[in-house]
């Protein structure tokens, strides 16, 4: 009976385990931090990405404010929803980012599901 109940007891513990290890419950995030051409970390610097489409990344744009410490945080958890089960689940993205510029300095940026991504992009005066 006490061989029965520690049996019992293990396969609850593994199930619970392995149904648990199978969600992956970590956002997606990119992160870009802005910095000035003398390399400092800018705020309140306008930054945008837009889906790379001929790279496969579903059509997507989306627009923040650096926070007080230089980085704009993109959230992509509803991008990364549009991807079917077999895609390769990783987006890409041009990144347009300015200051007080009058124009914007654009570099590329990458990012994973379930993982936070992170690119610097340096404004051109």
């Amino acid at each position: 009976m006490k061989f029965k109940n520690i049996f019992l007891s293990l396969i609850v513990g593994f199930s619970a385990v392995f149904m648990t290890s199978c969600e992956n419950e970590d956002e997606s995030v990119l992160k870009i931090f802005v910095r000035s051409s003398n390399n400092v970390l800018t705020p309140d610097a306008r930054v945008m990405i837009v889906g790379d489409v001929d790279q496969g990344t579903p059509e997507y744009q989306s627009e923040t404010i650096t926070n007080e410490s230089g980085v704009a945080i993109f959230n992509l958890g509803e991008l990364f929803d549009q991807y079917g089960k077999k895609d390769d689940k990783v987006a890409y993205f041009s990144v347009y980012a300015k200051d007080t510029a009058e124009f914007y300095t654009k570099d590329k940026a990458r990012a994973k599901q379930y993982l936070t991504s992170t690119e610097t992009i340096v404004l051109e005066e």
